[in-house]
């Protein structure tokens, strides 16, 4: 698929900062992630995580084991990319 659209975001430069640093340490770009976020959302018909104010410390165990219960889930329906696909996806890039 053709990359011939632009998106342009706002947000604090220190934010920026940090999340570039954070996806160059995992060998991609903060606009691969975008890319994949987006993908994913397509994928999930929404979001392709739940939004939570808790910290995992705060999650209670039955809410560990619910969210432990859905990636299980996605993984065994192949809504889920192996890392060996993922990486293939963005060196293709």
């Amino acid at each position: 698929m053709a990359m011939d659209a632009t998106f342009q975001i706002r947000m604090n430069s220190e934010l920026k900062s940090e999340v570039e640093s954070l996806y160059r340490s995992l060998g991609t770009s903060f606009a691969e992630a975008v890319r994949i976020f987006a993908q994913q959302s397509l994928r999930e018909g929404g979001m392709p995580f739940t939004p939570s104010l808790k910290t995992w410390d705060e999650l209670s165990q039955d809410e560990i084991n619910a969210k432990l219960r859905k990636s299980a889930a996605d993984i065994a329906s192949g809504r889920t990319l192996s890392q060996d696909t993922l990486d293939a996806k963005i060196a293709g890039l």
